[in-house]
C-alpha cells in the first residue's frame, strides 16, 4: 500500500466519486473474519470521506507482503493524469456550456485554481493548443506566449513557435519587455530577451513541506517552480505597496 502522499488530493477525488461513481473497485483479500486491503487505499479513503459504510471491491486469495506491493504499484503504474490536450479540451468545452470555473471544477473533480490556470490555454489559439498536444510546446511556456503576446493571436503564435528554442531566462525576459512594449514586434521582443541583462537570484531555503507544496503548485498551475515562486514574490511585494 502506498506510504507516500496518500491523502494528497483525496477530496477531489471524493467529489469525483460522489458525481460519477467508483468505476474500479478496490482488491481485498479475506483474513481472519475481515478483510484486508492490497489495492485502492486512497479509494477507501475518498469513501470515507463520503461517509459511506461499503466500497465495491474484487475479493482475492491471500497473498504475501511482497506480491501485495508488487499489485499496488502496478495500478499506480498504469494510472495516469488526464492529459494535457485531453484537460484543455475539457476545460474549454465545459467553459462554453456553463461559463463558470467552479462548476467546470465539480463536474471534472478538480481544484477550481487549476480549472482558472488552465483556461487561458483552453482558450488560446488553437496552433498553440495543437503544440502542446503534440508537445513541442511545455504548457508553462504557452502561458508565458500568452502573457507577451496579449490579445494579438498570430503574436501568440510566433512568440510560442520561439519559445523552445530560448532559455528559461530569456523566456522571463521576454515576458518583461513584452508587457513594457506591448507594441513591439516578435522579432525585437527576442532580441532584446536576448541580450545580456541584470538579473539578481535569491536563494531562499523551504522545509520540505513548503517545498512540496511549491512543486504541487507548480504542477497545478502547467508552471516552473521558479515562476510560480517569482510570481508569489511579486504578487506579495505588489498588495504591499511596494511594486
Amino acid at each position: 500500500m502506498r506510504k507516500r502522499q496518500v491523502e494528497t488530493g483525496i477530496e477531489e477525488l471524493a467529489e469525483n466519486i460522489r458525481r460519477h461513481g467508483l468505476i474500479h473497485p478496490v482488491v481485498v483479500f479475506a483474513k481472519d473474519d475481515k478483510y484486508e486491503l492490497i489495492v485502492g487505499q486512497r479509494r477507501f479513503l475518498a469513501f470515507k470521506k463520503l461517509n459511506k459504510e461499503k466500497i465495491p471491491a474484487i475479493i482475492t486469495g491471500p497473498v504475501d507482503e511482497t506480491k501485495a506491493r508488487i499489485l499496488s504499484l502496478s495500478e499506480g503504474i498504469h494510472r495516469v493524469e488526464l492529459p494535457s490536450g485531453d484537460l484543455m479540451d475539457a476545460i474549454g468545452a465545459l467553459y462554453l456550456k456553463y461559463g463558470n470555473t467552479k462548476l467546470i471544477a465539480e463536474e471534472l473533480g478538480i481544484k477550481e485554481s487549476k480549472v482558472r490556470d488552465w483556461l487561458p490555454l483552453s482558450l488560446a489559439p488553437e496552433p498553440v493548443k495543437e503544440m502542446i498536444k503534440e508537445r513541442k510546446i511545455k504548457p508553462a511556456d504557452a502561458k508565458k506566449a500568452l502573457k507577451a503576446g496579449g490579445t494579438d493571436a498570430k503574436k501568440i503564435e510566433e512568440i510560442a513557435t520561439a519559445m523552445p528554442k530560448m532559455t528559461a531566462s530569456e523566456k522571463r525576459r521576454l515576458v518583461d519587455v513584452a508587457i513594457e512594449r506591448p507594441e513591439a514586434p516578435v522579432k525585437e521582443l527576442i532580441d532584446q530577451a536576448k541580450k545580456p541583462y541584470v538579473e539578481e537570484k535569491v536563494i531562499v531555503h523551504l522545509t520540505p513541506k513548503w517545498a512540496e507544496r511549491l512543486d504541487t503548485a507548480a504542477k497545478d498551475l502547467g508552471m516552473d517552480r521558479e515562476d510560480v515562486a517569482k510570481t508569489a514574490v511579486i504578487d506579495w511585494l505588489s498588495s504591499r505597496g511596494y511594486g
